[in-house]
């Protein structure tokens, strides 16, 4: 069992607002380097930090510094799923409010409920039926869909969502002996080769335009790669229903981000739907508590 709530909670908050900054230089770099191209370096640099904390593992020492691990596809199907998600993720960036997409892929505890049902063999019942229709009231509300203003550029953040979700629930069929850095960097391997072959076939790809934006290209993937870091922490030291109500502390770091870097404050389409998706998170949670509480009594 998973107990240590508070340090998960700590590593989950510290990873997305590092995902966050990596958010703004991405951000700052969309408008002059494709989506594809910024993917590949994310994950580039973003191996940095796991090769680290990796050689710091005193886990992976006494098991002999093995690098190959059984469960190989799937830490590279991991990868596939990333790709997608940073595509789509990279390019919503380009045309909405950056608090927005924040927001919107906060659609992600709805997707691992729905997710959790055919990968991890949970059942269905009301409680989860609840969130997620909570959770898509939220999504129209903030889309609008009936709006003459409608930018169907909104639905990427979704699929971006569903595709971290994908990997974040994937994280969790890894068996305990296997490195938190080393399931990072096998997906980041995999993340890599899909954005090269997709930088290969369109020509998605800049040349860079002066040292200042290297940096940020380095600082991106040192952000993006330690945050990714920190939620598989999270998630593998307490259950990751307990985890993510508190990860909506997010959607008020992006609104605080957006404003200092962008001076952006969508604030008028947020509310109420982000309450909405919020609300359906905090379903989750509730509905995993009393699970647990039954789950003792009977124990006991």
């Amino acid at each position: 069992m998973k107990h240590n709530l508070l340090p998960a909670v700590a590593l989950s908050l510290s990873g997305l607002f590092l995902m966050d900054c990596m958010g703004i230089a991405i951000k700052f770099l969309r408008n002059d380097y494709p989506a594809a191209q910024l993917s590949v370096f994310r994950n580039l640099f973003g191996m940095i930090p796991c090769f680290i904390a990796l050689y710091f593992s005193t886990d992976w020492h006494q098991n002999g510094r093995k690098i190959k691990i059984k469960q190989w596809r799937l830490g590279f199907l991991r990868g596939a799923f990333v790709a997608l998600a940073q595509l789509c993720l990279y390019t919503s960036y380009l045309y909405l409010p950056f608090a927005l997409v924040a927001t919107m892929e906060y659609t992600g505890p709805m997707m691992v409920t729905l997710l959790s049902v055919p990968i991890l063999g949970e059942k269905f019942g009301w409680f989860k039926t609840s969130a997620v229709i909570f959770g898509f009231i939220g999504i129209v509300l903030i889309m609008e869909p009936w709006s003459s203003d409608f930018n169907y550029m909104i639905l990427l953040p979704v699929i971006a969502a569903l595709g971290y979700s994908l990997a974040r629930v994937t994280s969790l069929s890894f068996t305990m002996d296997v490195p938190t850095p080393l399931i990072n960097i096998y997906g980041q391997v995999g993340t890599i080769s899909v954005s090269l072959i997709l930088v290969l076939t369109f020509g998605m790809w800049e040349n860079f335009r002066s040292i200042n934006d290297l940096f940020i290209f380095f600082l991106m993937g040192l952000a993006g790669g330690t945050g990714t870091l920190l939620l598989i922490y999270g998630a593998r030291k307490a259950e990751l229903s307990k985890i993510m109500p508190f990860d909506y502390i997010e959607i008020f770091f992006a609104l605080i981000l957006g404003w200092i870097f962008f001076r952006e404050w969508p604030v008028d389409q947020l509310f109420p739907g982000a309450l909405f998706i919020v609300a359906g998170g905090i379903i989750i949670y509730l509905r995993q508590k009393n699970s647990i509480k039954t789950r003792d009594r009977k124990a006991s």
